[in-house]
């Protein structure tokens, strides 16, 4: 007998599309942790290497388009202040930037990061290469996602937040 999707359909696609929105409710609480913790352990990072204000005086100059993206994200967010408000936590630059964006600030300040942050730069590009692949498939909505592929994204994200932690 069929399992039965727990997801309640307020669209009539097909139940196999179903099927993705259970896997990435499994994965999505990973994917966030490990991209909030990675922003988090770059920051601190940087800021001992830096400054408390690496982004401006570092990071602006080096990675302008990165820099400009985040102010731009930034000016949109303005436009609708209450949507993401929280007094609990105070959003930073880093923030604001994708996980891409965070794969090429940690290549970009190489000398600082590696092996302070991880092993080897190769060994932080081959976990992010499958967690991004995994995670593009969750997130522009690819139907095709298999439990097979959260697992493998879940162990690449585990081997990831080891580093991090120990950077927390």
């Amino acid at each position: 007998m069929p399992r039965r999707s727990r997801i309640r359909r307020i669209v009539k696609i097909p139940k196999e599309y179903l099927e993705a929105v259970e896997l990435g409710n499994i994965l999505f609480p990973f994917l966030f942790q490990l991209e909030n913790g990675l922003r988090l352990a770059i920051n601190n990072h940087m800021t001992v290497c830096y400054g408390p204000d690496w982004w401006s005086l570092s990071l602006r100059p080096r990675l302008h388009r990165i820099f400009e993206y985040a102010q731009d994200q930034q000016t949109r967010h303005d436009t609708m202040p209450w949507i993401g408000a929280s007094s609990r936590v105070s959003v930073l630059p880093i923030h604001l930037v994708t996980l891409g964006h965070l794969e090429e600030i940690i290549k970009s300040y190489r000398s600082e990061c590696i092996p302070q942050l991880f092993p080897t730069l190769e060994f932080f590009l081959g976990h992010m290469e499958v967690i991004k692949r995994v995670r593009n498939l969750y997130s522009h909505m690819f139907p095709c996602i298999t439990k097979d592929d959260c697992r493998l994204a879940k162990r690449e994200i585990a081997t990831l937040a080891a580093h991090i932690n120990s950077k927390l």
